[in-house]
């Protein structure tokens, strides 16, 4: 090989070895914005998760109560109806019969 041969692939060794140097740079750059990006992600996927938590707590609480709610309106619609029916019927007192009225009341409730 010839000195000028040689100088120039010297010269093409050198250029591809910068063109290497140069993607390498660029690749590095990028995987660090794809990771920086994942992590936002992540963080935003962690904070979706706990606001979402958050808010089911609420609606459950919110749904227990409303329950609870019209649970009581209910049972003091059955008293005041049964108060307004106690007013109007004559009762014999008969153990076996106030014992069935107080069965029939219990599963109501439950």
């Amino acid at each position: 090989m010839s000195t000028f041969s040689q100088k120039k692939y010297i010269e093409h060794l050198k250029l591809i070895k910068e063109a290497e140097d140069k993607v390498q740079t660029e690749i590095e750059a990028h995987r660090k914005l794809v990771e920086e990006e994942i992590n936002h992600l992540q963080e935003e996927f962690e904070s979706t998760i706990e606001a979402t938590k958050i808010e089911g707590k609420k609606i459950i609480e919110k749904s227990i109560e409303q329950a609870r709610e019209n649970a009581t309106k209910e049972a003091n619609k059955i008293i005041d109806d049964a108060e307004a029916k106690s007013k109007t019927i004559s009762f014999h007192s008969d153990p076996q019969i106030i014992k069935n009225i107080i069965e029939i009341l219990l599963s109501e409730i439950k």
